[in-house]
């Protein structure tokens, strides 16, 4: 068994910062392929990469299995740790067995590896003045050099250490906008934020944990879309470690949301071949990339104990506790609807309903989602193969009775798979049901043409709301509530405006509701029905 496989044999190495274990030769893979390859995953074509710090070479390796890598540039502080780790920990930064790189992963000749302060090296060259200068007229510089990264990952100091060098990549704002004008348009940041939390713990803002309460303010400060934190528990160390990656466009969501399958075909796409003939990836896969997408309860809870309470955390229609009624759905028929001559099916009410109680729970987390992905390829089949014309009649149900949100970065559609999908709008304010907190005040008639309202936007809110990170499947279905006492035979009405989440669209959205309204048009699927 041990001629099999001798590296379950080998002797474990640790090794030590200043007291501070840093890394193990049994953790390196858990550590080093959870901290690089989600972030550079969640990046469509990652070329340029900084690291900061990452004296061990493990961090290096890792982002130098990207195909797409054309250059990463490592700003380490201490040069004897990377000479030392070369010597002793040979493991960490062998790079021998990919395919067109070196022994040493220091030598690869994509690798740039600088010898200073990670600090003055970003905020010399990407920090502006009040009046966004930036510096670069008054002296001689390298243009590569101010060349915008696309993934910047910062494997330094963890944030709980409480030492000023640790305070300022965690809580310096010029430092962390100096990150931000480092990144390109999609850039994205990944780090490491120490051992992760648990369900015992206080709020960050109190505990041990100030640095990384500050750092997700402050990134969102500086400007960054969408912020996601995870954690495993492979690293070696005596706890759990967590992440934290920040896009500075929203829409890379969706590559953060990818399936399984998804990031498998990316995987086997831009990871580099071997000389061995084995996997470059020892730890990371689809599978894995899936378990992070969703925060542990820790992270919740610890993030609901902040003050004030997180708006997120005040959400009670996300969470399904027993102190709210559920009117099943065979409370519900469906027969023509009231509201108008177009209006066609209507779904009505069999039984009194009190304000306040959930409609239908029982079927409504049942939802039909098609993601962004899915929604992408449809739509791509539809324009360029005359034979795909038959998707006409899918698409005309996925935007007839579904509806679109940005929740994942794109475009995608989730679709009521119960007798509620035939739901209608109700025109000007007549809506009775909804979420609980009975969702947006404007009406097709008050809602201006012009822009979408900010409330309305899924990135509005979703940011770094770690509720909303563990709940999205609650969010996209099952969050609809009674918003007044329901008579039996009284129509069941929602306001469709809080289901018009893509500001690309808006004005068309609204401008066929007003026509809808008004009995001068028709929905997508009465069309569609119409025209078979």
């Amino acid at each position: 068994y041990e001629s099999l496989y001798h590296e379950l044999y080998r002797p474990n190495k640790q090794i030590f910062l200043d007291g501070v274990m840093q890394s193990t030769l049994y953790g390196d893979a858990g550590y080093h392929e959870s901290l690089v390859h989600p972030g550079m995953f969640a990046h469509s074509d990652p070329r340029r990469v900084a690291i900061i710090g990452g004296g061990e070479g493990a961090t290096l390796r890792e982002v130098l299995k990207h195909s797409t890598v054309e250059k990463c540039t490592m700003i380490e502080i201490d040069e004897m740790m990377v000479k030392v780790s070369h010597e002793y920990l040979k493991e960490w930064s062998d790079c021998s067995d990919i395919i067109g790189s070196a022994e040493w992963c220091v030598e690869d000749p994509r690798a740039d590896v600088r010898y200073e302060d990670a600090v003055a090296w970003f905020t010399d060259r990407f920090s502006k003045d009040e009046d966004g200068d930036d510096g670069k007229e008054d002296v001689e510089y390298d243009e590569d050099e101010y060349k915008p990264f696309d993934v910047i990952i910062m494997d330094a100091l963890d944030p709980q250490m409480k030492i000023p060098f640790a305070e300022v990549l965690y809580q310096d704002p010029t430092f962390l906008t100096s990150i931000y004008n480092a990144l390109s348009d999609e850039g994205i940041i990944v780090m490491q934020l120490g051992d992760a939390p648990t369900i015992n713990d206080p709020s960050d803002e109190i505990g041990r944990n100030t640095n990384r309460a500050k750092i997700t303010e402050l990134l969102g400060k500086v400007g960054f879309e969408s912020m996601h934190v995870y954690e495993e528990f492979h690293s070696g160390f005596s706890l759990p470690w967590s992440y934290l990656v920040a896009m500075k466009d929203y829409s890379s969501r969706t590559n953060w949301y990818q399936n399984a399958a998804e990031v498998e075909a990316a995987i086997h796409y831009r990871i580099k071949r071997t000389y061995s003939g084995e996997s470059a990836l020892r730890f990371f896969d689809g599978a894995t990339m899936m378990s992070f997408q969703v925060p542990n309860k820790g992270f919740e809870t610890v993030y609901c104990r902040s003050h004030p309470t997180p708006e997120g955390c005040k959400n009670e229609g996300v969470f399904y506790t027993a102190s709210y009624t559920n009117t099943k759905i065979s409370s519900f028929e469906v027969k023509t609807s009231e509201i108008g001559e177009h209006a066609g099916r209507g779904v009505f009410a069999k039984v009194d309903i009190p304000k306040g109680s959930r409609i239908a729970l029982d079927e409504s987390v049942k939802s039909i989602y098609a993601a962004p992905s899915t929604v992408d390829l449809a739509f791509t089949f539809l324009k360029e193969f005359d034979e795909a014309q038959d998707l006409n009649a899918a698409t005309a149900y996925l935007y007839g009775y579904g509806f679109v949100s940005l929740t994942y970065g794109m475009p995608s559609i989730s679709v009521d798979s119960s007798i509620m999908t035939f739901v209608n709008h109700g025109c000007n304010g007549t809506h009775n049901m909804g979420p609980l907190n009975g969702g947006t005040k404007l009406t097709e008639l008050s809602a201006s043409l012009d822009s979408m309202p900010g409330d309305l936007r899924d990135e509005e809110y979703i940011l770094h709301d770690i509720v909303s990170a563990r709940h999205l499947p609650h969010l996209l279905g099952g969050g609809d509530f009674a918003l007044c006492d329901i008579k039996a035979g009284e129509e069941i009405l929602n306001n469709y405006l809080d289901f018009t989440a893509n500001p690309d669209n808006w004005s068309k959205d609204l401008a066929d509701l007003r026509d809808q309204c008004a009995n001068k048009g028709t929905g997508i699927v009465k069309d569609y029905e119409d025209a078979k």
